[in-house]
């Protein structure tokens, strides 16, 4: 997987939000905020392919969390971002 193009995660008064940019974007009708974990995941996301199993091997490197909890918050994480259209599959 890899996160689609025109979208940029960024910090707005405190909050992370994840914007649209270009002009193919122009009627996504949504803003979403993420919290300090899923930014995180973002950032992780943007550096290119993707798969539930890197993220969850970053979010383990990163925090300590427990295996279990890590892969459950990296795939709601994954399942928000495709019900979002955010995620292109490779």
């Amino acid at each position: 997987m890899k996160l689609k193009p025109n979208f940029e995660l960024r910090t707005v008064c405190g909050e992370n939000v994840v914007i649209p940019t270009g002009i193919e974007n122009v009627n996504f009708d949504s803003i979403i905020h993420l919290n300090e974990t899923g930014a995180f995941l973002w950032r992780e996301a943007e550096k290119g392919d993707f798969t539930l199993d890197s993220l969850t091997a970053a979010l383990l490197a990163e925090y300590e969390v427990a295996e279990d909890i890590a892969k459950t918050d990296v795939a709601a994480f994954v399942a928000k971002l495709q019900e979002q259209k955010l995620v292109a599959e490779v």
